[in-house]
């Protein structure tokens, strides 16, 4: 498969109205997310990015998991060795969760560790892969060579929460970044968080690096809804770079029929943060929500017009972008 070439700065050369593609995960749908292995397939998909999610291991360490419990990405739970790390904690003071967490091991003990699919009933293909393949740390993922001109979006998860006991994740991904020859071969970076007192800690750290996005769901909307936007809008500028918005919060309505979702007319928050400079991402676009045909689902997110859409599936998303060119 061909692989795409990446223009140094990748919104110059973006075509007016479409978004670039960003493999959520890397290729989610088809591998284990959050390997290199799913990274450098979403690179031979043609995603102009991929995303990917950073924890602390007990030594310091950031490796690349979804979430710091790794029982759901993981096969710890088959590993008799760490049956007693198993434990329930605390998530700033409301979010209990069981499990084996990243914190409690050290970065030697998790490459003992192979990667397991997340959603085998709805990806099978992908979980065919269960045990292949290690957790890789971000410095591997800087380090490799199908990164090269390139970009990585690079999320950090439950920092403050990180931050509460004792691990400095943001310090983390500077070491690592500073450490490694990214500039030299032309590898652009994101830095995004879903906490603002994070992500304003990133653009002090690392908004020299590259642009510091801030993720938003229902949770982190003004308290007046849609209404307020403007004015919580007013108060970003100069804080981050942007703004990556649920999908859901961009749509007047929403319905959903079990899983599948249908969307209704675009609200006016993009065009709201276009006006006051920001970038604006938007995610997850899943083959599986469509409620009716794929193409009719990637296109309520195109039309959106946003800077660019986090897609399991880059292959069938950039099919669709790229019939639009």
């Amino acid at each position: 498969m061909k692989l795409r070439s990446m223009p140094s700065n990748l919104y110059q050369t973006r075509k007016v109205n479409l978004p670039l593609v960003f493999g959520h995960r890397g290729a989610s749908a088809y591998r284990p997310e959050n390997t290199l292995e799913a990274f450098r397939l979403a690179f031979e998909m043609g995603a102009d990015a991929i995303e990917c999610d950073l924890v602390p291991t007990k030594d310091g360490r950031l490796i690349i998991r979804h979430e710091s419990e790794l029982s759901g990405t993981t096969d710890v739970a088959n590993h008799p060795e760490y049956a007693d790390r198993k434990r329930t904690q605390t998530f700033y003071g409301v979010w209990t969760v069981t499990g084996w967490f990243s914190e409690d091991f050290t970065l030697d003990e998790i490459k003992t560790l192979r990667a397991i699919e997340r959603m085998p009933d709805v990806r099978p293909g992908s979980a065919k892969f269960d045990g292949e393949y290690e957790i890789p740390t971000i410095e591997e993922l800087l380090n490799s060579p199908f990164c090269d001109g390139k970009t990585l979006i690079l999320e950090i998860k439950h920092g403050v929460h990180f931050r509460s006991i004792g691990h400095d994740t943001v310090a983390a991904l500077a070491r690592a970044v500073e450490q490694s020859n990214w500039q030299s071969r032309g590898i652009n970076l994101v830095f995004e968080s879903f906490h603002l007192e994070l992500v304003e800690a990133m653009k002090q750290k690392l908004g020299k690096y590259g642009k510091v996005i801030y993720l938003l769901e229902s949770w982190g909307m003004p308290a007046d809804g849609t209404a307020g936007v403007p004015s919580w809008l007013d108060g970003l500028v100069g804080k981050v770079d942007g703004v990556s918005f649920d999908v859901e919060l961009l749509f007047e309505h929403v319905d959903h029929d079990g899983h599948k979702a249908q969307y209704s007319s675009p609200n006016q928050i993009v065009g709201w943060a276009h006006d006051r400079g920001l970038l604006v991402y938007t995610w997850t676009a899943r083959a599986e929500a469509a409620k009716y045909s794929v193409d009719e689902y990637y296109q309520h997110f195109i039309d959106l017009g946003t800077d660019g859409v986090f897609a399991d599936h880059p292959d069938l998303f950039r099919a669709v972008v790229d019939a639009q060119l």
